[in-house]
């Protein structure tokens, strides 16, 4: 198939002929190579954001997608895709000016400062065999929840309405547990394909936003600009293994998380709660890997850490 990508610097094509072609049920995303390698070590995205929709209130607290989370989807030019953001923990008072901002702003085309954790995953992906390409046009959105791969989750700071406070587990919620929400992330497969300027990921729907669970740290902290990451074994409630290789764990600088994160030293034990993204490091080293040839492999994701629960 052909795809076209615009860009400031012009148009190109990425053309990709997949051996087995479509596969019923997955949904494609085209990336630029330049904002995987720019963004695949960073926390957070810096960008201005035009908010078409927004939830009236927030989300109840219980379970499943009561979360409590406030969602405005909208436009962004730096990002180039169909896209929602989220402030989490948006009933807590903490949140109200920055959700009040929210609702002023939303449908007056006004391109507003937004900060948030970057997240792709394929949780809202274009029904059938849909594709998303970066830089291609996108419409504007019809609610509050379009077809979307990429999402600022968590909200970081609204125009000049800091959000850090809201970097807790959430009050109430039941998350879903290590081994449901692991056993369907490792489940997830992804068809990879690049040329010298773009990536195509193709997968199938995903879910399980948030779930509860405990890590041992493997590795030292890598400090970045915008927080901390470190290799972790996850591990069930008794200790157990949830997975056979360790995963990447994402702290922003400045929460209470990544306070507790530097506390601790490789062996140590922290129970969290996280949401999972695409580990966009691990696709461009497999992108060097191949060479350029399609591979499949498993889907690659890290876990965005928004709070410490006790142990």
């Amino acid at each position: 198939m052909k795809m076209t990508i615009q860009s400031k610097a012009g148009t190109f094509f990425f053309a990709i002929l997949l051996s087995a072609g479509s596969t019923p049920g997955q949904s494609t995303l085209v990336l630029k190579n330049a904002f995987i390698e720019k963004y695949k070590n960073r926390v957070t995205v810096d960008a201005t954001y035009s908010i078409d929709h927004a939830h009236v209130r927030p989300n109840p607290v219980g379970k499943g997608a009561a979360d409590g989370d406030l969602h405005f989807s909208g436009r962004s030019e730096e990002i180039g895709l169909p896209l929602v953001a989220e402030i989490i923990n948006a009933k807590l008072p903490s949140q109200k000016k920055a959700v009040d901002f929210v609702h002023q702003e939303e449908g007056t085309g006004a391109k507003i400062a937004l900060t948030g954790v970057w997240r792709i995953w394929f949780e809202h992906p274009p029904a059938g065999h849909g594709t998303q390409v970066q830089g291609d046009p996108v419409p504007v959105p019809e609610n509050t929840n379009p077809d979307h791969v990429f999402e600022f989750h968590p909200v970081v700071q609204v125009g000049t309405n800091s959000v850090l406070p809201s970097f807790v587990a959430i009050p109430g919620y039941h998350a879903y547990d290590a081994n449901t929400a692991f056993e369907s992330y490792e489940s997830l497969t992804a068809t990879i394909q690049a040329n010298n300027s773009a990536t195509e990921i193709e997968s199938k729907k995903a879910g399980y936003n948030y779930a509860e669970f405990s890590i041992v740290l493997e590795g030292q902290l890598l400090k970045v600009d915008d927080g901390l990451m470190v290799l972790a074994k996850v591990v069930d409630e008794e200790g157990n293994p949830v997975v056979s290789e360790p995963r990447r764990m994402i702290f922003l600088g400045g929460t209470p998380a990544a306070a507790a994160v530097q506390k601790l030293k490789k062996g140590d034990t922290m129970h969290v709660m996280g949401i999972p993204r695409v580990n966009l490091e691990r696709i461009s080293f497999a992108m060097q890997k191949s060479g350029g040839s399609p591979v499949t492999i498993p889907l690659p994701y890290e876990m965005i850490i928004i709070g410490a629960l006790p142990d």
